[in-house]
């Protein structure tokens, strides 16, 4: 309240002063003053500040000003100039001011006009400028740990530092992160954030989190952890509970990661699949691709652009000698890991192989391209293999005919009943 009778009165007066000097300003030239006598500096947005000549200048025009109030230039906001400049020709001109760390309510800037030869001051001679505040937020963490596979999302709350409530603003705010010097990856190398040169968090208006992308790059042993922070030196921003997140750069399960050979260890979803066959008989589960030795193989060459099987077992029945190619991640349900609840959701690297039996059969045969779910596990010495691409003709074979007749474009009939192996290197 006490802002807005100064400002009243800064008017009234102003008024008084013009309707005084009126006859005596028209005859000693143009008039020189700010567009507006008030503006309101926005608490994250930077301010455009005009003034105004009553008739174009003939040259370039430089026009000084005081600046007061008490709102602490350098501090709590910034000018972009130190005078106004009027082109030749033109009759305007502008500078900016921008907010810095306006955290105190009630401050004010004014700016003056100098006088200048040749022309007389204005009705609006000066301006004030209202610094609407910055409230201090209190920073954390979403998660304290994260995975980044192929590309990861980072998620960072905010509250209000004086009422611990979630924050919200009309615009937009921007919260700075900073990478830890712990960290053993390196950016641009084994992963970069994704349109995020300024490293930052965005709010948008009306939220009270922010998110930022991190992509990966590359892969490489002992160069797996990322931490970032959120900065300790911020006046604004206050660390909260979670004030550092790491990152484990897992990496996709690309090709080049498999080379070499990966003896069988088990069959993971065996025990679901004779549970859950959704049509026909017992008859449907007696001969699920179960019975596979350690000596079972799959070899990856070729920089993992090539697979060899070597394998007597039942998984000779789907896997052949092919091309490897990756596709995308793609995020899959472990069935068989649900107990009571709902199935944990873990990201595995679709490959395609140029050749397999997608009749998983030691008896008939159909040759085609497959998709085959890979996906490595931390310790990089598991391999999880999942098929879900296969038309199975020895099992399960009433379940896929159902399946397949509601199955849409692009979908695995078979995606509910997943043939899941583990294998482990061989060194």
């Amino acid at each position: 309240m006490k802002n807005v009778i100064i400002l009243f009165t800064c008017l009234i007066l102003s008024a008084c002063f013009w309707a005084c000097d009126k006859d005596d300003n028209e005859e000693k030239g143009p008039q020189l003053a700010f567009s507006k006598l008030i503006y309101t500096l926005d608490a994250e947005n930077p301010l455009e500040v005009e003034i105004q000549v009553s008739e174009p200048v003939q040259v370039n025009t430089s026009v000084k000003f005081n600046v007061r109030g008490a709102a602490v230039q350098g501090e709590e906001y910034e000018l972009s100039a130190d005078e106004f400049v009027i082109p030749a020709g033109e009759s305007t001109a502008r500078i900016t001011v921008s907010p810095k760390n306006n955290f105190e309510d009630g401050k004010t800037i004014k700016l003056e006009l100098s006088p200048i030869e040749g022309y007389v001051l204005g009705e609006y001679n000066f301006t004030l400028i209202e610094v609407l505040t910055k409230g201090q937020l209190i920073c954390a963490f979403a998660e304290e740990n994260y995975v980044l596979p192929g590309e990861v999302e980072i998620r960072m709350d905010a509250k209000d530092a004086n009422t611990g409530k979630y924050f919200s603003a009309n615009t937009d705010t921007r919260i700075p992160f900073v990478v830890g010097e712990n960290s053993t990856a390196i950016e641009h190398v084994h992963y970069e954030f994704v349109d995020n040169p300024n490293k930052e968090f965005v709010i948008p208006a009306k939220k009270s989190y922010g998110t930022i992308k991190i992509k990966f790059l590359k892969w490489e042993e002992g160069k797996t952890t990322l931490f970032l922070l959120v900065p300790e030196s911020s006046d604004r921003f206050l660390p909260g509970d979670i004030d550092q997140t790491e990152i484990y750069v897992k990496g996709m399960t690309t090709p080049d990661r498999l080379v070499g050979k990966w003896a069988f260890k088990e069959a993971t979803s065996i025990d679901y699949l004779r549970e859950n066959y959704w049509y026909g008989g017992p008859d449907e589960v007696e001969h699920l691709p179960e019975n596979n030795f350690p000596t079972d193989m799959l070899e990856f060459t070729d920089g993992g652009m090539k697979l060899k099987v070597h394998a007597t077992g039942d998984m000779a029945m789907y896997f052949r000698d092919c091309d490897v190619k990756f596709l995308r991640e793609q995020q899959l349900y472990l069935y068989e890991s649900a107990g009571i609840g709902r199935p944990p959701l873990v990201t595995a690297s679709m490959l395609e192989l140029s050749r397999a039996n997608v009749n998983f059969s030691g008896t008939h045969e159909k040759l085609r391209a497959v998709q085959v779910g890979f996906r490595l596990f931390d310790d990089n010495e598991t391999l999880e293999v999942t098929v879900l691409d296969y038309e199975p003709t020895d099992f399960l074979y009433d379940t896929y005919k159902g399946c397949a007749d509601y199955a849409g474009e692009g979908e695995f009939p078979m995606d509910f009943h997943m043939v899941r192996y583990h294998f482990t290197k061989v060194k």
